[in-house]
């Protein structure tokens, strides 16, 4: 192997990974038009509100579940309301708790995204075995942990 840094090949798959999203839009279906096109966090996360419709779901949620920071989320979020693709939902219980939900725009493409993705998983797995898999998960696993330590001292 050339390079063994690990930090290094993360980043070079990453490239990777992006340069295959680019070529294969994650709205190519028919109620998008070019200005609603989704980059990939936001696509990613519209999948995940479509999985979990049958819980309530918060920015903290989005936050914790794709490991990013709330002005991140914040943005991302701010970006698909403006966009009609989610609109967040006071609770009854708590007046400045708003749930994250999926409007019917998104809810038309929300197939169509998690196809496109489960396509690049296919891809990127190829002939990978399962062991391998495996082994590849929790190795990024303790890769998180690792990083997440040294983020606490």
């Amino acid at each position: 192997m050339a390079n063994t840094q690990i930090g290094r090949q993360i980043a070079e798959i990453n490239n990777l990974i992006h340069r295959k999203i680019q070529k294969h839009s994650f709205c190519d279906a028919p109620q998008c038009d070019e200005k609603s096109g989704l980059s990939h966090s936001s696509a990613c996360i519209i999948a995940y509100l479509y999985d979990h419709n049958d819980v309530d779901t918060f920015q903290r949620d989005l936050e914790k579940e794709f490991n990013v920071r709330r002005s991140t989320m914040s943005k991302i979020l701010t970006l698909l309301e403006q966009k009609d693709y989610i609109k967040r939902e006071e609770v009854c219980t708590d007046r400045r708790l708003k749930k994250i939900v999926l409007t019917q725009k998104a809810t038309l493409i929300a197939d169509e995204i998690k196809h496109q993705r489960n396509t690049l998983e296919e891809i990127m797995a190829g002939s990978i075995t399962k062991e391998e898999l495996t082994a590849f998960y929790r190795t990024c696993e303790k890769i998180k942990q690792n990083l997440s330590q040294e983020d606490q001292t």
